[in-house]
């Protein structure tokens, strides 16, 4: 049933009269995530990271579930979707819509102005996104400082990049690369290619996504003095191979760069360092490839061993579960 029963409504935590939006690409028909924001008494800020409840609908097991075990992704080509759950979820009672009540599972922030993480707390919810911006929309009413929750929007931005600052200046490591896309006419022929610009609201959303699934990992994955280790799915990020590095290090000499490489710190600060000064060069696209390939590949796995790209003790995937199974699995 596309209504959501009230017996369950009573057990969530009700965000529903709480400023809350999502920000999409603007082709997006599955909203997994939104923001809500709210000012505390005390000055800091309430902020909600409310994901879709897929598992609240999708029980271990059942059909629906085997098969989106199967399927393990969406995947999105040029002119479609397959998606891993069927479109009654993904497109409708999972997706957080404008103007709709929806459950989802939430990690709650109390943040200062200076983005500092107080205390956080992961419960159930249920919300009412009050708008759907697409990127630009988002964009541009931060750049223009006015429109429709503008004071919501500048707080979110500047506390975003405070802490994508902090996260860079820890040793994360900026792996960019433009994305291409095709127009298509009215029989999915494509006419055109265009470069994905990356603006500020997709480092926004971004840098929440990324402390949801980070304080979900740990909340999950910090072994307590006398507890027992549970089972747990992490997305881990190995340390470059050394030869590989090498090999990148021999052939950036050729173009006047050079990566440090005496220590793991020293590597990701000069990568990011790189990766900064090759941004606009004809040799830019070349040196981006070949550095990601010289990196080693993120994978799933109960064996935590952090993420080292992003240099992370706890890393999970929790924000999409409509399209990513293991996201449903840490549900």
């Amino acid at each position: 049933p596309l209504k959501l029963p009230n017996s369950e409504i009573k057990k969530r935590e009700d965000f529903r009269k709480k400023t809350t939006f999502t920000i999409d690409p603007d082709d997006a028909k599955d909203y997994d995530d939104a923001l809500s924001i709210k000012k505390l008494s005390n000055g800091n800020w309430e902020i909600g990271i409310h994901i879709a409840d897929v598992s609240y609908y999708v029980k271990e097991n059942d059909i629906i579930d085997r098969e989106a075990s199967d399927r393990s992704t969406s995947v999105y080509l040029v002119d479609r979707v397959v998606p891993m759950l069927p479109e009654v979820l993904s497109n409708e009672i999972c997706s957080l819509k404008e103007g709709l009540d929806r459950f989802c599972f939430s990690v709650v922030l109390e943040i200062t102005e200076n983005a500092e993480i107080l205390s956080h707390q992961i419960k159930k919810t249920v919300i009412h996104s009050n708008k759907r911006f697409t990127y630009q929309e988002a964009q541009n009413i931060i750049d223009n400082k006015k429109g429709l929750f503008s004071n919501e929007l500048l707080v979110l931005d500047r506390l975003s990049k405070i802490l994508r600052k902090k996260r860079f200046s820890s040793g994360s490591i900026n792996f960019e690369r433009e994305e291409v896309k095709f127009i298509l006419d009215k029989d999915n022929n494509p006419t055109d290619i265009f470069f994905k610009k990356i603006i500020d609201t997709n480092h926004l959303i971004e840098e929440f996504m990324l402390i949801a699934n980070k304080i979900v990992a740990k909340e999950i994955g910090f072994v307590k003095k006398g507890e027992k280790e549970k089972t747990f799915v992490f997305r881990v990020h190995d340390k470059p191979d050394e030869e590989k590095i090498n090999s990148l290090n021999n052939f950036i000499k050729k173009f006047g760069y050079y990566i440090n490489q005496t220590s793991l710190k020293n590597l990701s600060s000069s990568l990011n360092t790189l990766l900064k000064n090759v941004k606009g060069k004809d040799e830019s696209n070349m040196i981006e490839t070949l550095t990601i390939r010289s990196m080693s590949k993120a994978i799933y796995t109960t064996n935590n061993i952090g993420h080292y790209g992003l240099n992370f003790k706890y890393y999970s995937h929790f924000t999409s579960p409509i399209r990513r199974y293991p996201d449903l699995i840490v549900h």
